[in-house]
């Protein structure tokens, strides 16, 4: 976990590790609507949109590569976001579970109760964790999205992609200006993320 205080008020900005992130879905393994919701977060969905989310916006991408989902009506309109084969499969689980239509919110619930939701999560996490470093209690549905953004842009750049940057404002929903850009780099992108600086320190040789 790597943290940042906010600038104009008090807080702290929040990057996970992919290891933590999967502390957080540990947490909720029994719940499938609350795990569906924090994978929706590590996807880079803003609060409301997740309780947008349904069925059918999930699909199949071309060639057999992979899944995506779409986001019908974001902050900056629609948008496409590859997802991971298994947040695709356990909402199709969960829709066939609950007998729900495809044209019906997967998780059913409001802001605030996604809210309550983290909440209990990071409750949970601070009592069993130990580490002194790690801030369980300042842990938002926002910093989900934001370690989301970090691992994205990095993990592009990293592997050679030139519009590393370009692909993650439109899959983030952020604006394609510098007022958008500005924001994603102030706002969202934090330190390298662990696995990067490990990958790199390999190809770096170091003695």
């Amino acid at each position: 976990m790597k943290t940042r205080p906010y600038d104009e008020r008090d807080g702290l900005k929040i990057w996970l590790t992919r290891s933590e992130q999967q502390q957080v879905l540990d947490v909720v393994e029994d719940d499938p609507r609350k795990k569906i919701a924090l994978q929706l977060g590590m996807h880079g969905l803003r609060s409301d949109e997740i309780v947008d989310v349904e069925p059918r916006h999930f699909y199949e991408l071309a060639d057999s590569a992979g899944s995506a989902l779409l986001v019908s009506d974001g902050k900056t309109g629609r948008r496409e976001i590859p997802v991971s084969d298994d947040l695709r499969q356990s909402v199709r689980y969960l829709k066939n579970g609950a007998q729900r239509r495809k044209d019906e919110p997967v998780i059913d619930i409001g802001e605030r109760q996604l809210r309550n939701w983290i909440e209990a999560v990071r409750e949970q996490l601070d009592a069993t964790d130990d580490r002194e470093l790690t801030n369980w209690s300042a842990l938002t549905m926002h910093d989900l999205r934001r370690s989301w953004a970090t691992d994205a842009y990095y993990s592009l750049a990293f592997a050679g992609v030139p519009i590393a940057e370009q692909l993650t404002l439109s899959y983030g929903g952020w604006a394609q200006t510098p007022k958008g850009r500005q924001t994603f780099r102030e706002d969202y992108l934090g330190p390298v993320p662990d696995h990067i600086t490990a990958t790199a320190r390999e190809d770096l040789a170091l003695p």
